[in-house]
């Protein structure tokens, strides 16, 4: 027979591990968010989640696991603002386009811990880190594909072009988004997102069509 799983304060021991992790992440992306990934250390991590350095090790095995952890978190966050703004605008694409850009621009505006992570912190560290990058470009790029549907599905260019396109489109949109942070957010947001929006237009506006 398994033995019990022991309830301490009524959760099990999977659920204490489970809570132990999310505040592993919650003080990583203050102390990543802040200080930064190279000047953070493991035992910095731990004091400010109130735990010793056993129960880290027992979620991650290293601090790159926790940045792409904090990452995930982060770039997740982002998606759902932009989705939820979406939602919320009207049925049309311009309007879509614009209330995506100002769901990206919110979200990094309302937490610079994020946006340092996800502009920044992510950028340079291994050929993992790099593969996770891109994996989110790569999402956050279907997302445009899906908003601008019309757009591209009138277009004469093979998929894996317009793929490259909408890419670059998401590469415009974060560099901006960076020069602004290393600019200690000095412009305000409603220019970043009609400047954003003006270059998406200008972009799906050229498309050939068939």
């Amino acid at each position: 027979m398994q033995p019990r799983s022991r309830t301490y304060k009524g959760a099990t021991p999977a659920e204490r591990v489970g809570q132990r992790r999310t505040q592993l992440v919650d003080a990583a992306i203050d102390v990543f968010g802040t200080v930064g990934y190279r000047a953070a250390t493991v035992d910095h991590i731990c004091a400010r989640a109130g735990l010793s350095k056993r129960y880290f090790y027992e979620s991650f095995t290293d601090s790159e696991a926790l940045l792409l952890a904090c990452y995930e978190r982060c770039a997740n966050e982002i998606h759902h603002a932009m989705a939820a703004a979406v939602l919320a605008a009207p049925d049309n694409r311009d309007a879509q386009l614009r209330a995506a850009l100002a769901g990206y621009f919110g979200a990094i505006d309302a937490d610079q811990r994020r946006a340092r992570i996800t502009l920044l912190e992510i950028l340079g560290v291994s050929p993992a880190v790099d593969a996770a990058y891109a994996s989110q470009t790569a999402r956050f790029a279907s997302s445009v594909e899906v908003l601008a549907a019309s757009a591209f599905q009138a277009s004469a260019l093979p998929k894996p072009q317009l793929h490259l396109i909408a890419q670059g489109i998401i590469g415009a949109i974060t560099t901006i988004a960076a020069q602004w942070l290393l600019e200690h957010r000095r412009r305000p947001l409603s220019q970043l997102i009609e400047a954003t929006h003006v270059l998406v237009l200008a972009v799906l506006d050229r498309l050939p069509s068939t």
